[in-house]
């Protein structure tokens, strides 16, 4: 029996790391895949508002016009992930990872196409539509977070190295993207050719998961509910994510989150507006400073990521995260600010200390992040981490509905050359939160105390 039990649990372990593995790679494709089309967007929906403007709106009112359909974009895909991200959560716990894992490749794939022969904005808006299921990371957390129990020092690396192969594809993504789409001095290359890579790298994922994936719903094993996510309706999951997010350890960490991914939606839209339209970035530039914060990012989670959460714990690694993300927007606004002026910075020294604090407030971003889902995942139990999870990603996606819209409407406010607007908004929502978290803390703290003394009694 005993001989029979180590063979069993051989054999699992084995499909466990074939499964892992599957899941790193597929995670760098669908970070490659995606991150190929960054650096092109903007000009993209510039080309597409200046075609559909005839060319003839003043240089400053294009850029006004751009500014807005750029936000607008990424306000209609934040709305799209919104949807999506609960329901591939409660996909996780129906159908399992396997298909779960290839529907999502599969529509991304179908949202590439689409980009591909986006000739209008209209077009553009209808490719954003299939990525309602597109979050292959969703599933790489929830894979991560099953593989690992309840060490929070384990799932924390785990995470970090989903994040890593996340990162390994997303720091070739952009620079790659814009490579493609770089043309001469004149003109901007084929904006289109990193969507068409995209669908190929799409559809392997696709066989990829339908092979090696497991087939097996995410919380079958670990559930300790009588009552199985086939038995329950749609209604029903929701009503049991819900009711997951509104426990009092629970809701004040997806609070952090929320607002936190305010922040995050707002400067990340802005940021590469400023730097194309105020220090004249083109393609290549705005990919190499996105894949310099992702490589950094990658190189973080792979080796730093636990020794710093077993040193200043979740909590302490969330708040210097938000401190440092605060003080990289502040300073990245003086550099543009700096620049811009009459008596500005070099363009030469503008690019790298730009590069040098993107790749500061990636790391900051990516220790909060990493930090905030290492204790959300800790606070439930592995039955209820794929609902979770999917209900994390849907309200963090939920805040890019209006994030955009905030950002470019302070962007255009400012004037030219003023990201002070946007800086000083989002740093003051991270200061704010670093309050937030230590309020929590000795909340939890005291709570436990509590507990303890009672238990005593």
């Amino acid at each position: 029996m005993n001989e029979q039990s180590t063979l069993r649990s051989n054999r699992k372990s084995k499909s466990a790391a074939v499964a892992l593995w599957i899941t790193y790679i597929n995670v760098a494709l669908y970070a490659l895949c995606y991150q190929l089309q960054r650096p092109v967007e903007p000009f993209l929906v510039e080309s597409l508002t200046s075609h559909e403007n005839d060319g003839t709106a003043s240089s400053e009112a294009a850029a006004a016009a751009a500014a807005t359909a750029y936000g607008r974009v990424q306000s209609f895909f934040s709305a799209i992930q919104t949807v999506g991200s609960p329901l591939v959560g409660i996909l996780l716990d129906r159908i399992g990872i396997r298909r779960t894992s290839a529907l999502v490749f599969a529509a991304s794939a179908l949202s590439y196409a689409i980009l591909a022969h986006a000739a209008d904005m209209s077009t553009l808006f209808i490719s954003k539509v299939p990525t309602i299921l597109q979050h292959a990371f969703l599933i790489a957390q929830a894979t991560a977070a099953t593989e690992t129990g309840s060490d929070d020092a384990l799932r924390a690396q785990a995470l970090g190295r989903m994040t890593t192969a996340y990162t390994v594809g997303a720091t070739v993504g952009p620079a790659l993207g814009g490579f493609l789409a770089h043309g001469d001095e004149d003109r901007v290359g084929d904006m289109y050719l990193g969507a068409r890579l995209a669908v190929l790298g799409s559809a392997v994922s696709v066989v990829l998961s339908w092979i090696f994936l497991p087939d097996e719903r995410y919380q079958t094993e670990a559930s300790s509910s009588p009552e199985t996510s086939q038995q329950r309706g749609f209604v029903a999951d929701v009503r049991r994510s819900a009711e997951i997010a509104t426990r009092s350890h629970v809701w004040p960490l997806l609070l952090v989150k929320i607002v936190g991914g305010v922040a995050r939606s707002v400067h990340g839209t802005a940021l590469p507006l400023a730097l194309t339209q105020r220090l004249d970035f083109d393609p290549g530039q705005l990919g190499a400073v996105m894949s310099s914060g992702m490589f950094a990012v990658a190189a973080f989670g792979a080796v730093a990521l636990k020794p710093s959460t077993n040193v200043l714990g979740s909590a302490g690694l969330a708040r210097l995260g938000l401190v440092f993300r605060g003080l990289m927007a502040v300073f990245i606004a003086h550099v543009i600010s700096s620049s811009t002026s009459d008596i500005g910075i070099s363009s030469n020294s503008a690019f790298m200390q730009i590069c040098t604090a993107y790749i500061a407030h990636a790391l900051a971003s990516h220790a909060l992040a990493t930090s905030l889902t290492t204790m959300t995942t800790g606070a439930v139990s592995e039955s209820e981490r794929g609902a979770l999870l999917g209900l994390e990603h849907g309200l963090f996606s939920a805040v890019g509905i209006f994030g955009p819209t905030v950002s470019t409407a302070l962007f255009a406010a400012g004037g030219k050359g003023n990201f002070w607007s946007v800086a000083l908004l989002c740093a003051s929502i991270d200061v704010a939160l670093v309050g937030a978290l230590f309020v929590w803390g000795r909340r939890t703290r005291d709570q436990g105390s509590t507990g303890k003394d009672e238990h005593s009694d």
